[in-house]
């Protein structure tokens, strides 16, 4: 069998498989969520087709009730499927529009759009990286406003977007800030080094992030925590025309932009992740602790504790209930310092 053949092959028994998910409940059940796959199809957006509508539905059937407000279309939209009237769309339109969307032929289009497209993308990086380090935050900056932004669209519907207040994040934000807004800050410059080159390029190796074109999730972790180890690099060997400019000004602003201590990149960069580690405890166990556990929203501690085969989630779960959070965070801190 050729390759193509192939590819048609497992487009086809992954349709079938998509269809008969639906075709396998009564008339009167709720249609179910499709399972997350190993292989990361569910990554794609033309497999959200059955999230994607189900969100549809909870907003018309919004529309329809005009006793609600706004404010109610946060709680209304948590939902599940099976407690929104089918009467909205019929089950017939709705598997019909299904078997559209995951026809083998669109799957494998899209899968080698993607394919592409990530292609592309990877070696227009590597080129801009090579070719002009010092203009290569601009490239960073654009795909982190694409990539990010359809993460937090993407979590929001799967009740991840508590993740987007983990470090991660919050270490790329305070490197566009360092980029756009503090250009000169030999603070800022150091820290987001200590940061990109320490915690963040780890956990590639920690989360085992890996470059798969077809899966927009594995391709954003991998960004979010790979690329600001590049702009590092290129800021502090070939930092931008004008931030050049401004240090040739001062010797010692010079000095300072080039030059760090070991207090540098390990003492100060704790300075703003104990802020950021305060900030998050209240946030995520204090303010909104009711909140997440409510509407099951997913979290990081969640996650780190949920898998009983991991070193991390034995180790935690010696301790009592209530102590649990703070031995989670003390691992974290420990973790940043050796990292």
């Amino acid at each position: 069998m050729s390759g193509d053949a192939e590819v048609e092959a497992e487009a086809a028994a992954k349709a079938r498989q998509q269809t008969a998910a639906i075709d396998a409940y009564p008339s009167d059940a709720s249609i179910p969520s499709l399972p997350e796959s190993p292989d990361g199809y569910t990554d794609n957006a033309f497999m959200h087709t059955i999230s994607d509508i189900a969100e549809l539905r909870l907003h018309d059937a919004f529309e329809s009730a005009p006793s609600l407000s706004l404010d109610d279309l946060d709680d209304y939209q948590q939902m599940h499927l099976g407690d929104v009237d089918t009467s909205l769309m019929s089950r017939a339109k709705l598997k019909a529009l299904v078997r559209k969307q995951v026809t083998p032929k669109k799957i494998v289009f899209r899968d080698k759009l993607a394919f592409v497209a990530g292609t592309v993308g990877a070696m227009l990086s590597a080129y801009w990286l090579g070719w002009s380090p010092m203009t290569f935050y601009r490239i960073y900056t654009a795909q982190a406003f694409v990539l990010f932004t359809l993460r937090w669209a993407l979590y929001r519907i799967k009740k991840w977007h508590y993740y987007l207040f983990d470090f991660c994040y919050v270490a790329n934000v305070l490197l566009l800030l360092h980029l756009w807004v503090f250009p000169h800050s030999a603070f800022l410059h150091k820290v987001t080094f200590a940061y990109a080159a320490g915690p963040l390029a780890w956990s590639v190796v920690a989360f085992r992030n890996s470059l798969v074109f077809h899966s927009l999730d594995k391709t954003t972790s991998l960004f979010l925590h790979w690329f600001p180890a590049c702009v590092a690099w290129s800021e502090r060997w070939h930092p931008d025309v004008h931030v050049r400019e401004y240090n040739k000004k001062s010797s010692a602003a010079m000095a300072e932009w080039h030059e760090a201590s070991l207090l540098d990149l390990m003492v100060l960069p704790m300075i703003p992740y104990l802020v950021w580690a305060l900030l998050y405890y209240m946030k995520i166990f204090v303010l909104s602790s009711s909140r997440i556990q409510q509407r099951g929203y997913d979290t990081l501690f969640n996650y780190t504790t949920a898998n009983p085969k991991s070193g991390v989630s034995k180790f935690v779960k010696q301790f009592p209930l209530r102590s649990q959070v703070y031995v989670q965070s003390a691992l974290a801190i420990m973790g940043f310092v050796v990292l």
